[in-house]
């Protein structure tokens, strides 16, 4: 025996749609034995019975042997090219012993030309429809002419027949019968072809089926996906080992009950859910079951179906365990670089001072006279040295800035002041301020941004070494509620920064101007900083610069 495993798909179909005919056969078999049944109780039956019962009992034992050659060969076509031949030359005698050309069973000619039609090809059908004719025709031929003996209907005695009826039966059961093969061929190819297609679909889908839990299922990150009720409906290997949770304790519970709780933006969502849900990132600790907290990161957007209709949310997340661990040391070793940068900085700067003044005193031990220009230098180089230890300490441990309410134009009225007075007046530069209101309010601390402001300013002026202009601009940027932005720009007629000096302007102890110490805009920097805003720096080479310092605009004073 054949098993249907070792045979190709094809094969095996066309195996199980044999059976499927076998079947149906021993089924009108028994539809005829039941009728035959029937009739037989009839004082005078129609036609003789006993052909029927000679038919239905063939149409048995064919089925027995169908059913042994189809478990013993693999020539399937040739065994249904067999059985669909053998059942018209059965339907043939059935019509003759039931009165031939006024027998009610010239149909079930299309049984066996529909079978050939939807088990073989058209050809084997249009060949059938062909034989099927032929044999009809030439039964009918021997019935008018007398060659054969046939049943006769006792309603309808002895009458001969018109060979122009005996012919429009003959076209009209042929033409059928063509149409029958034509037509089922044209629909046995279409579904063939469909169920190959779909075959080819369920391989595929499988396929994909298969990749999408392979990469789901290993891809590092975790994976949830919820319904539109807020309900955890998946989730991955990976998100079941970083939050400690088994996808069987967490599915079907709300996101408030599980450690995704903590996304209070959630609730937003849930409450009103929309396709237009841009989604979001969050950062947020998971408490585990066994006590540790680990941070993660999560990015959250909307889930849709291959219409466009919203069918939950989809998170993939992280555990910043270890991202959190080498921010830490990248912080800590930029915070040495920065020491040891600031150190041989200082060196440097303390190192010139200090050979002067230690030669000027072996040159007053020698002479064993203090003469006035070496105290002159002494003097000059403590001072130096005053100024840079005090610039390092500054810039090292700044004072901690407070939050208040700052009136940037009087701030900056101060400042141009004091600038003015400490200009040479050899070079002379001339000031001008420019402002959209008299009070322009920004929140910081009004001390250090004056020293900022001043820093600002006396660069500006020592880059304009021939004179020039330096103009103070107060702005607003963004909205005016309290939640925006304001500047001050300060821009200078001087000559500019190249952009390979752009790029550190900013670094401590870098300075282009000779007995500068490079800590005046590094402190400026770290006063910004520490008050929540931040510098942009504007400049072309030979066209001066600008400075921009943006500051949060202070909130509104509750009344």
């Amino acid at each position: 025996m054949f098993s249907t495993e070792t045979l190709s798909t094809e094969e095996a179909a066309l195996r199980r749609q044999i059976k499927w005919l076998i079947g149906l056969r021993l089924l009108v078999a028994f539809l005829f034995l039941g009728s035959a049944g029937l009739l037989a109780l009839r004082e005078h039956p129609p036609f003789a019975l006993t052909p029927l019962f000679v038919f239905i009992a063939c149409a048995c034992l064919l089925t027995v042997l169908y059913l042994r050659a189809l478990n013993r060969t693999t020539r399937l076509r040739r065994l249904c090219g067999l059985q669909v031949w053998i059942d018209v030359v059965l339907v043939t005698a059935l019509v003759h012993y039931t009165g031939g050309i006024e027998s009610l069973f010239a149909f079930v000619y299309i049984f066996p030309v529909l079978a050939a039609a939807i088990l073989l090809s058209r050809r084997s059908s249009l060949l059938l429809a062909g034989g099927s004719t032929i044999l009809y025709g030439v039964l009918i031929n021997l019935q008018l002419y007398g060659l054969t003996n046939r049943a006769q209907f006792l309603s309808t005695g002895s009458t001969a027949h018109d060979p122009a009826y005996a012919l429009l039966q003959l076209f009209v059961n042929s033409v059928t019968f063509f149409l029958v093969a034509l037509l089922g061929s044209q629909l046995a190819g279409r579904l063939k072809e469909a169920g190959r297609e779909l075959e080819e679909r369920r391989i595929d889908l499988r396929n994909l089926r298969t990749l999408h839990q392979d990469v789901v299922e290993q891809i590092p990150s975790g994976i949830v996906t919820l319904d539109l009720e807020g309900k955890i409906v998946s989730l991955n290997q990976s998100a079941q080992r970083i939050i400690g949770i088994t996808a069987e304790q967490i599915r079907d519970k709300s996101w408030r009950e599980t450690p995704f709780g903590e996304i209070k933006q959630l609730e937003t969502f849930f409450s009103a859910p929309t396709p237009t849900f841009g989604g979001l990132s969050q950062e947020f600790e998971i408490k585990r079951q066994d006590g540790q907290s680990i941070p993660v990161g999560i990015n959250l957007t909307p889930l849709k179906s291959s219409e466009g209709r919203l069918v939950g949310l989809v998170g993939i997340f992280q555990d910043l365990t270890e991202w959190k661990k080498t921010e830490a040391r990248l912080r800590q070793a930029d915070r040495l670089a920065a020491a040891g940068q600031l150190a041989a900085g200082l060196a440097h700067e303390v190192r010139n001072p200090l050979a002067a003044i230690s030669g000027c005193i072996e040159l007053m031990k020698e002479a064993g006279t203090a003469k006035p220009q070496l105290l002159d230098i002494v003097l000059r180089e403590a001072e130096r040295l005053k100024l840079v230890t005090g610039q390092f300490l500054d810039f090292a441990k700044p004072t901690l800035a407070s939050q208040k309410r700052c009136n940037l134009v009087a701030l900056v009225a101060e400042a141009v002041l004091l600038l003015e007075k400490s200009c040479d007046s050899a070079h002379p530069v001339t000031f001008s301020i420019q402002r959209e209101a008299e009070e322009v309010m920004a929140a910081g601390d009004p001390d250090q941004l004056k020293q900022a402001l001043w820093n600002l300013g006396l660069n500006a002026i020592q880059a304009m070494q021939m004179g020039g202009q330096l103009s103070f601009a107060i702005r607003r940027h963004g909205s005016t509620n309290g939640d925006g932005w304001v500047a001050i720009e300060l821009t200078d007629t001087g000559r500019g920064i190249s952009p390979g000096e752009l790029k550190r302007i900013f670094d401590p102890f870098y300075t282009t101007r000779p007995g500068g110490t490079g800590l005046g805009l590094a402190i400026t920097q770290k006063i910004i900083d520490n008050i929540g805003g931040r510098i942009e720096v504007i400049s072309k080479e030979g066209s001066g610069s600008t400075f921009r310092v943006l500051l949060k605009q202070a909130p509104d004073e509750q009344t």
